[in-house]
Parts: structure tokens; C-alpha cells; sequence
């Protein structure tokens, strides 16, 4: 159903990196968080924390995001689920970093997010073959 999850999210100079990394916990186990520094367009210094999830480990966050999220979001996602899958049979979605830290999950269509991009398993690849496994993950 997954081949694999994958988690990012950006941590400006400004903010605190443990604060984004215990936010991000609320969905992954932190052993399977990294980061790569990077250098912004202003010459800022930018901190990508990301994660990745495969198969099974993918599946349990999902059951993770149905405990958390609220019904009605839940319900959105649902309902935009056909424009959150891509060709490449990818579903994507943020949540809201500032809601994680404080322990809820939320969606946002901000930029100050952890973006949420989970590759779905469909044998041939087909984007109509994702859209029915994301409507069983959702």
C-alpha cells in the first residue's frame, strides 16, 4: 500500500530546531529524523529536518493520523484527495508545526509546516490505482 512516507520541514534562524524536531515526533520516532544544512537565497542559514517511513512503519503513521487529526480535516483530506495525488502516484499534505509542538495535528496550507508526501504502492504505477489506495489509507 506505502512504499514510503516522507517528512520535511524547514527551521528558519529564528526558530528553535528542538521545538521543530519535537513536533515532528508526534509523528515519527526521532531516530529517524535528519537534517541537512542549507544556505537560504539571502544567505541565511535554513535547517532541513526530514524523515522517512517505509512500508509498514508508513501504514502505522497513517493509523497514527487518524487518532489525531480531527474528523472533519480528516474529511477534507478525503475529499481533496484527488488533488493531493500526483502522476507520480504521490499524496500530499502539510500539517501544521505549530499545532505538532503543541502536541494536535492539524492541516494548513501554510509554508510553516512539516510537508507530508507518501508514495503509494500501485501495481501498474497509475495515478487511478493511487487514488483508490489513498481513499483506503484516508
Amino acid at each position: 500500500m506505502i512504499i514510503r512516507v516522507t517528512f520535511r520541514a524547514f527551521v528558519a534562524s529564528t526558530e528553535d530546531d528542538g521545538k521543530v524536531r519535537e513536533a515532528l515526533s508526534l509523528f515519527v520516532p526521532e531516530e529517524s529524523v535528519s537534517e541537512t544544512r542549507v544556505v537560504g537565497h539571502f544567505g541565511n542559514e535554513i535547517l532541513i529536518i526530514s524523515s522517512t517511513l517505509k512500508k509498514k512503519e508508513g501504514l502505522k503513521f497513517f493509523d497514527r493520523l487518524r487518532e489525531v487529526l480531527p474528523e472533519g480535516e480528516m474529511a477534507r483530506l478525503r475529499q481533496e484527495v484527488g488533488l493531493r495525488v500526483d502522476d507520480e502516484c504521490n499524496l500530499h499534505f502539510r500539517l501544521d508545526k505549530q499545532a505538532a509542538y503543541q502536541g494536535e495535528a492539524h492541516l494548513t496550507d501554510s509554508g510553516d509546516a512539516i510537508m507530508v508526501s507518501a508514495h503509494l504502492e500501485s501495481y501498474p504505477a497509475r495515478r487511478e490505482k493511487a487514488l483508490k489506495v489513498a481513499g483506503d489509507l484516508l
